[in-house]
């Protein structure tokens, strides 16, 4: 944390469902699905914005709708929503990337390959799309499905029906071409066939939860419908669904410039909840994380970013030297909760905020886009300095190594090593970290020693 006289006003909330201007589409939380050979490999709500893809066989390329010259909107896609399910729900995929048409074909989820005879197809709300995965723009609710084989198959099939059901009474579900609605018999769900009009009779002994799909031979298998069947004399999805969802996050890293340019970071989340109830939303609260100094040391009070939702990310922008903790709640259709804290991330400082890190004569500022805030600034004379007051129990210098780049002389506290920043490294690079020092003030001092050049991007005071 940077140690402030005056502390500004606190951060600022980009939620993913805020209004966005007119040539950037809204971020959405699109149902996303993906269907393997013999299996489903991910189902459930994703929230999603344009974003670069990087697979091993087509490398990395914008996708957000930008890709389609006709319709040059940034926003959120399906290939994108792959992309991020693949993240969330922990599996790996590949494409393949065409300059043709400036889109990836997906080739690979999961163990599922495509051969000279079956391939990875699309739906989006049940439709094949007239426009790539990078291309078309997703909203709320949209239903994105990534089926294997899809070319050699008459439908995708939908199931719906009730989300709860009695022991020993008979509950109907019905099973429909998702494109157009027409019923579809000889499916079967929970060991039974549906009939001409697509309904299938379903009776449960015991209670518990049922997690139920369609399946023909001729045609991509359903969507989950969970049926919670419980006794008479309880209330829904309460008899046998006693464990909350497994909830796992996921952070740019310990720094936000591990990943990102910016001081608006990505904050994402997933419950898995296969064997209860469904997830019913999620929650989520920030904090500032605090050291030594300050209020008693204490930790700021959790203040609530998101309630009830059925999103699984958002955007957070933070103040430049501080740290945020967050608190992420998912709960389940029978009210069973699981709470998750997340490690700290750190918001690095850089030349933009010039009345925390003060630099001497001989440094300019450079345009880089891959750098943290998009610029870094360089010293080509010794003697150029730059002084930084902090508060935490270390810091972290964040650079790149030149191919003939100079040397730096860090102090921190009174105490000095020599850098060589000579060498080959990417933008937004760790280039030293300090030893952990007791909680409290720091005072760092930096100086450019030889006549080469020397580049930095930003500092990261840590918590």
């Amino acid at each position: 944390m940077i140690d402030r006289t005056r502390r500004t006003a606190p951060v600022a909330l980009l939620v993913l469902l805020a209004c966005a201007p007119a040539a950037l589409a809204a971020p959405a939380t699109p149902i996303v699905r993906v269907e393997g050979a013999t299996q489903t490999i991910f189902e459930g709500a994703v929230t999603t914005d344009g974003h670069p893809v990087t697979t091993a066989s087509g490398g990395t390329h914008p996708c957000d709708g930008t890709n389609d010259a006709d319709d040059p909107v940034f926003g959120p896609t399906p290939t994108g929503a792959l992309d991020d399910a693949a993240r969330l729900g922990g599996f790996t995929w590949d494409a393949d990337w065409f300059d043709s048409f400036q889109d990836f074909l997906v080739k690979r989820v999961a163990q599922d390959s495509a051969t000279t005879t079956q391939f990875w197809g699309l739906f989006v709300n049940y439709a094949s799309p007239s426009k790539g995965g990078c291309q078309l723009l997703l909203k709320d609710g949209d239903e994105v499905l990534y089926a294997f084989d899809a070319f050699s198959k008459a439908h995708a099939l939908k199931l719906t029906g009730p989300g709860a059901a009695l022991t020993g009474a008979p509950v109907n579900v019905r099973v429909t071409a998702g494109g157009d609605g027409s019923p579809q018999a000889g499916a079967t769900v929970g060991g039974a066939a549906t009939g001409s009009d697509g309904v299938a009779t379903l009776t449960f002994p015991d209670r518990g939860i049922y997690r139920l799909k369609a399946e023909r031979p001729d045609s991509v298998r359903s969507n989950a419908l969970v049926l919670c069947v419980d006794p008479p004399d309880a209330e829904p999805c309460t008899s046998s669904d006693a464990a909350g969802p497994r909830l796992s996050w996921t952070l740019p890293g310990r720094l936000a410039s591990e990943r990102g340019r910016s001081r608006t970071f990505l904050v994402s989340w997933l419950g898995d909840d296969q064997a209860g109830s469904g997830v019913a939303y999620y929650s989520v609260e920030a904090r500032e994380v605090a050291d030594g100094a300050g209020s008693g040391g204490a930790p700021s009070e959790w203040r609530t970013l998101l309630g009830r939702a059925p999103v699984t990310a958002l955007h957070y922008r933070g103040e430049a030297g501080d740290a945020y903790q967050f608190r992420i709640t998912a709960a389940d259709r029978a009210a069973n909760r699981t709470t998750v804290e997340t490690d700290p991330v750190v918001v690095p400082v850089d030349d933009r905020s010039r009345r925390l890190w003060r630099f001497s004569r001989g440094w300019r500022r450079v345009r880089a886009e891959q750098a943290w805030g998009r610029t870094v600034i360089r010293a080509s004379r010794a003697g150029a300095t730059a002084r930084l007051r902090f508060r935490g129990t270390g810091v972290a210098l964040i650079g790149r190594k030149l191919r003939r780049g100079g040397r730096l002389r860090v102090t921190l506290d009174g105490r000095s090593r020599v850098l060589r920043l000579r060498g080959r490294s990417g933008h937004r690079s760790i280039l030293w970290t300090s030893r952990a020092r007791q909680p409290g003030t720091h005072s760092l001092r930096i100086r450019a020693l030889a006549r080469r050049t020397v580049e930095l991007d930003a500092v990261a005071p840590l918590p």
